[in-house]
């Protein structure tokens, strides 16, 4: 008898995350464990913490205040009990504060573990910018660097402890998106250490040239790096390959794809959960936190690589390693620019000119510089077809460079609008002419650096 667990009413997983409190009361008074009485009760509580609350916010002066603040600062109340009632080893005993402790207790005790779990968070923090991937993606490096640092600079743990102010664009592995506040921000921190604990392991050329084979351009993704070098380094450990380096080829995918495919859901979570055990012990890293973040990662990889097995599609789980390609670069230095009263002369006679020929012929004797060549292109020298005649005797290395003086987004709705005429002209150039003449200006265009 004495092995049999104890049934608690209340069921921990039913609750919100984010109204922690509020939620614990509902499904109390739902159950019947808290009577009509006593929920008035906590209902009257509540409002006199709300008084309170608000005169604390005015400094003593008055308890009226605009209702969405009111609104933040009642949040901000509940959220803080909430914090301390999931502190507590059970429902049970957090249903026995609440019937017993006056909810302004319950608030302080809350706001003192908030302020515990700030400490612990700036600490974190310190370790995840000491222990940082070096990587070129944004997302991360622009979190790491500004975004959680904001959390504690703009947090009122008083007055709007609920709130979760500050920018954060890096994904997690597994991001508990149902929590606020100072808890959201300090699991955040918890997952952001362990998995750079992990990556750090790799280096950093590695974990680019995994970063590759997923997408060439994963510096502006918003992707997890963690999840993608874990993944690739367990397909290494199933295969009994070292795990110093997460790479995978495609000889790699055709035998875990032969030694996995014929393997059940429950069967493989198996071997995943094997290989995973084996590879954080020989990484030295068998923290209870970070084993069981693994475990959730094991769940979520055995749903999509069961997938992949069926459709023989493995590169979609494990990627292979892409080593940077060296652009060759072309360095260009420009011609010297004309002064400027001997370029107006030069203006007025191309304006002067009746035939484009003469035009043309005036451009390529007396402009040495692409500078002096895309003011003439915007001097009001060339008009309509002009501008496709005089790109017709133009080099692929000219009309290269101009190719870069181009926009680069083209989708923006009112860019084409602001677009000068030769752009607008050049682009429509481009589009007629020969399609590898074409691809030979813009690969120069890629290459050329001005100096």
């Amino acid at each position: 008898m004495n092995s049999i667990e104890k049934q608690q009413p209340i069921k921990r997983e039913s609750l919100s995350e984010e109204h922690y409190f509020q939620s614990f009361i509902q499904e109390a008074h739902r159950l019947k464990l808290l009577s009509e009485a006593q929920l008035e009760d906590i209902q009257m509580q509540s409002v006199k913490l709300l008084v309170r609350q608000t005169q604390r916010y005015n400094s003593g002066d008055s308890s009226s205040v605009r209702v969405e603040v009111a609104q933040s600062i009642f949040q901000s109340a509940l959220y803080s009990i909430g914090v301390y009632l999931k502190s507590l080893p059970d429902t049970d005993m957090g249903l026995s504060e609440i019937i017993n402790t006056p909810l302004e207790e319950l608030h302080k005790k809350g706001r003192k573990l908030i302020e515990k779990k700030i400490n612990i968070a700036r600490h974190l923090l310190h370790l995840v910018q000491q222990e940082r991937i070096e990587t070129e993606n944004i997302a991360y490096r622009d979190t790491i660097d500004k975004g959680l640092s904001e959390f504690f600079s703009a947090y009122d743990a008083d007055f709007s402890a609920h709130d979760t102010a500050c920018s954060i664009d890096y994904p997690l592995n597994i991001d508990k998106m149902e929590m606020v506040g100072i808890e959201y921000i300090l699991d955040y921190l918890q997952k952001l250490y362990w998995e750079n604990k992990f990556c750090k392991k790799f280096s950093s050329n590695d974990i680019a040239c995994v970063m590759r084979g997923y997408d060439e351009k994963y510096t502006d993704l918003l992707v997890n790096i963690f999840r993608i070098v874990f993944t690739n380094t367990l397909g290494c450990t199933l295969l009994g390959k070292s795990a110093e380096g997460p790479k995978i080829d495609c000889m790699d995918r055709e035998k875990l794809q032969h030694k996995l495919q014929y393997l059940s859901q429950d069967q493989l979570y198996e071997v995943l959960e094997a290989a995973s055990i084996k590879l954080c012990k020989q990484f030295d890293l068998t923290n209870d936190f970070f084993q069981n973040y693994i475990s959730q990662t094991i769940r979520d990889i055995c749903e999509r690589l069961n997938n992949a097995l069926e459709n023989g599609r493995l590169e979609s789980i494990f990627v292979s390693s892409k080593e940077k390609t060296i652009k060759p670069v072309i360095h260009f230095m420009d011609g010297d620019k004309m002064e400027d009263e001997l370029f107006r002369k030069l203006a007025n006679e191309i304006r002067e000119c009746r035939f484009v020929t003469d035009k043309i012929s005036i451009i390529h004797r007396d402009i040495h510089s692409i500078s002096d060549l895309v003011d003439i292109l915007e001097a009001d020298c060339l008009f309509g077809n002009e501008f496709a005649e005089l790109f017709q005797v133009l080099g692929d290395n000219e009309l290269a460079m101009l190719f870069n003086l181009l926009p680069i987004n083209k989708t923006d709705s009112n860019l084409e609008e602001s677009e000068k005429e030769w752009q607008l002209k050049l682009d429509d150039y481009l589009e007629g002419i020969e399609s590898n003449r074409k691809n030979n200006i813009i690969e120069l265009a890629d290459k050329i650096e001005m100096i």
